[in-house]
């Protein structure tokens, strides 16, 4: 029988912008029931200029444009003036390939594959969530590969634990790298993904509390067959929610 994975992105990104002037504005003083600005001012221009020969960005009329310290260095960041967004970082996830092939299994042995996720923010923290649209499934529908139990039996879309038993079937994933549950304790570690048909809900893969660059992790899919498993291709999607915080 032969197994393969399809992998879907998804993200959610919502930001919120509000403000409602009251009363008079005054030159150096913006206020509103939201927020105070004092000593600010109106530039004469800034922006983005650029001709086949050049490319310039300025700001004309702040005074002590600039940024001033640095996103996830230092204790503090002000922003004078357009020139301070290349301290911005953008949000960056991605998936190194898209497709998993587990290979053809056979009863004692078991199959891997594997991916790395890559992550960076901006001034912020993220969060990578991961689930399955359901268990590995007979093309038919008839019939499907559980989701591992592990060694032990203790296993599942929460905990990882040991899965080196080659007699055990299932199916089951392992994160290495950069800001992945401590649960994964070595490459031994296996968890199951959350089923949505379950349903469960999604599981968290990777996630810092700050500003993170060039984070990477290597997510290792495996699976196993019992001697009684109908021949067959079997296939399923997981898919990986990635979300910052600002």
């Amino acid at each position: 029988m032969k197994c393969k994975l399809s992998v879907w992105l998804a993200g959610f990104f919502a930001i919120l912008l509000s403000g409602v002037f009251v009363g008079l504005v005054k030159a150096e003083r913006l206020e509103s029931d939201s927020y105070v600005i004092q000593f600010g001012n109106f530039n004469i221009t800034a922006g983005k200029k650029s001709s086949n020969n050049y490319a310039v960005t300025d700001t004309v009329g702040q005074t002590g444009a600039g940024p001033y310290g640095e996103y996830g260095v230092s204790n503090y960041f002000v922003g004078g003036g357009f020139q301070y967004i290349y301290q911005i970082d953008e949000f960056f996830f991605q998936i190194s390939k898209l497709q998993i092939d587990l290979g053809t299994l056979s009863p004692g042995v078991h199959h891997t594959d594997s991916h790395t996720l890559r992550v960076s923010t901006r001034n912020g923290g993220y969060k990578v969530y991961a689930f399955e649209e359901h268990q590995l499934r007979h093309r038919t529908g008839l019939d499907e590969i559980a989701d591992t139990l592990c060694d032990a039996g203790s296993c599942d879309e929460i905990a990882a634990s040991i899965w080196q038993n080659l007699d055990i079937p299932g199916f089951g994933f392992n994160m290495s790298g950069d800001d992945v549950p401590i649960d994964f304790v070595n490459l031994d570690y296996f968890r199951q993904f959350a089923n949505i048909a379950t349903p469960e809900v999604m599981r968290v893969v990777m996630s810092a509390d700050n500003h993170s660059v060039d984070r990477v992790a290597t997510v290792t899919y495996k699976a196993g067959v019992a001697g009684d498993q109908a021949a067959g291709v079997y296939d399923t999607a997981v898919v990986f929610v990635a979300v910052p915080s600002y």
